[in-house]
This record gives C-alpha cells, structure tokens and sequence, in this order.
C-alpha cells in the first residue's frame, strides 16, 4: 500500500512538474524564438463562439510585413464590421486597422507582442471607446494562425 502510495506521489510530481515547465516555457515564449518564414503572402483568421470576427492578410519580406489588411472584420460588442459607415463604429473599425497598420515596415518576431497594449500603439481616439476597447488579441491570433497555416501565395 505504501508502495503504491509512493509511486502515485511520484508520478504526480512528476506529473506537475512537466505541466509547470510548459506553461513557463509558453508564457516566455516569444516569435523570436520560432522559425524563419518564407518571404510570400500569409492569410489567417480568429473565430469565437462560431463566427469569424478576424480574417486578415498580411506580406512577409525578410521577415519585416510589407503590407497587410483585413479581409473580413466583425464585432459584437460595439457592434461593427468592417463596412460601417455610422460612428463611433467606423472609427472602432479604424482603431483596428491602426492596430494592423503598426506591424506594416517591422520585423514581424520583434513588434507582435507590441499589440498585447493596443493604448501605447493606437492614436486615434473614439467618443466613448479608448484603444483599450479594442480586442487586438484577435488580431495577434489571426498572424498567428496565417503562421501556422504557412504562405497563402508566393
């Protein structure tokens, strides 16, 4: 019994200790510490609960993104997308596009991470939503995913 004992607690450290060195290894992880991506286009999106809220495009040249876009762009709340024409939605939608536009000239491995704080990247400012509103994590996953999925076109 007290064998068993034994071997339970060691498997479960063991155990723990494998899932406390992942999650530090993933919590330190940065782009720069991946691979080298092919100089082509990279198309990705974020989906929740769904639906696609972020589809984008962007062009990788030596690893700097030469340009990039929005291929489709949605939010519930506020309520927007990327055709709105009536404010403060619109300008919502241009936050976002700001927050994109920021990694356009920029080694892709050394600025992602800038968008975690879209207030320090974000200028334009909207009667009622900050920089803060916006969820530029979706955007972060969106470059990602086109990364994981691997050149749209050459």
């Amino acid at each position: 019994m007290q064998k068993r004992n034994s071997i339970s607690l060691t498997l479960i450290a063991g155990i723990s200790a494998i899932i406390l060195a992942a999650c530090t290894t993933m919590e330190n992880t940065s782009l720069s510490e991946f691979r080298s991506y092919p100089d082509a286009t990279y198309r990705g999106g974020f989906m929740d609960e769904g639906s696609i809220q972020v589809n984008l495009q962007f062009t990788l040249e030596d690893g700097v993104v030469t340009a990039a876009s929005f291929r489709h762009l949605v939010g519930a709340v506020p309520a927007y997308n990327m055709d709105t024409e009536e404010e403060p939605y619109r300008s919502v939608v241009a936050q976002y596009e700001e927050a994109l536009q920021y990694l356009v000239g920029k080694p892709l491995r050394d600025h992602l991470r800038d968008l975690h704080d879209p207030a320090r990247i974000v200028e334009l400012e909207v009667d009622g939503y900050t920089a803060a509103t916006i969820r530029s994590n979706k955007i972060i996953s969106a470059v990602r995913d086109a990364l994981n999925r691997g050149p749209y076109e050459y």
